[in-house]
């Protein structure tokens, strides 16, 4: 953090300096304007966009690193909104056809160029045009719809694909949340504020949680080792759940804080319903589908605390 002194300028007006890299970095100079948005103890000052975007590219070195090491450090690039990607390294011919799907998985790239030493991913999204609220509700929408298709065994393989997108927008939304903390201008965009940004970016966490949760569930429920009374306990538990998720959701849209609060209350009824189905069936897959809904029930729990703190 740098510290800045206020300085006298004529008599109705007081200066403050910017730090040099901060100008740099955002392209601006002398003579650009600069939005203040005033709040209480604090002035933002923001780039409206004048100067020259600055183009931020990164390499990634592929030699020697596994296909999880490379997953992370693309993810990542992608993240911090990197516009150009470079993967490098003599072994890229043998990585392509594995690498490539991942890069496919995220919003808004294109490979441009791929040599036999490289592959350039190229940024197309501009993410000013890119809705929170939308990612939310279309996350949500996959989510309920994964826990309709759950049960049925001739739709597993679909609800793995519907798992995929919502972890692709799970990122999306990790992206916009760090370009908002780096250009506030974007909160102006969407009319919002770091908060409430900061709770929508906390429930995509929870929603990509709960796709995850429920595609190993419908794995469990659909397999040839459950049996048949166990199964029948941990579907009536599971219709229960699906039904919390979906009210917990309507909660969040209203933001109906009496709402939130009193199903929260009733988390820990719910837990030990769960304890009791695991407590008559203690073969592997129904506590393994147990603890999963109870992971699940967690998630829901996060979600109406986001209710419990919106002002």
């Amino acid at each position: 953090m740098e510290m800045r002194k206020i300085v006298s300028f004529g008599n109705s007006s007081y200066v403050v300096t910017l730090p040099k890299a901060w100008v740099t970095k955002n392209g601006l100079r002398k003579g650009d304007t600069l939005t203040i948005d005033e709040r209480p103890y604090e002035l933002v000052l923001s780039a409206r966009g004048e100067g020259k975007k600055k183009r931020s590219e990164t390499t990634i070195n592929c030699e020697g690193k596994t296909l999880r090491e490379l997953k992370t450090e693309l993810i990542a690039a992608y993240v911090n909104n990197s516009n150009i990607i470079t993967l490098k390294g003599a072994n890229i011919k043998d990585l392509s056809a594995t690498i490539k799907p991942i890069i496919y998985g995220l919003v808004g790239v294109e490979v441009i160029e791929e040599t036999s030493s490289s592959i350039v991913v190229k940024d197309l999204l501009e993410i000013s045009e890119v809705s929170i609220d939308d990612i939310v509700r279309r996350m949500d929408l996959l989510v309920k719809s994964m826990l309709e298709d759950s049960t049925h065994r001739d739709k597993i393989e679909s609800v793995q694909e519907r798992d995929k997108e919502v972890n692709r927008l799970a990122l999306l939304a990790a992206r916009l949340f760090r370009a908002a903390t780096d250009n506030p201008g974007i909160l102006k965009t969407f009319n919002t504020n770091y908060w409430d940004l900061l709770m929508a970016r906390h429930i995509t966490v929870q929603l990509e949680h709960e796709g995850d949760y429920v595609k190993r569930v419908a794995k469990l429920l659909n397999t040839n080792n459950s049996r048949k009374n166990s199964g029948e306990e941990s579907r009536r538990i599971y219709s229960q759940l699906a039904a919390r998720y979906k009210e917990a959701m309507k909660v969040y849209y209203s933001k109906d804080k009496p709402a939130s609060y009193k199903m929260e209350s009733d988390t820990k009824r719910f837990m030990q319903e769960c304890d009791k189905v695991i407590e008559k069936n203690r073969d592997a897959t129904t506590v393994r589908v147990i603890e999963n809904l109870k992971q699940m029930t967690k998630s829901i729990m996060y979600i109406l605390r986001t209710v419990m703190e919106h002002e």
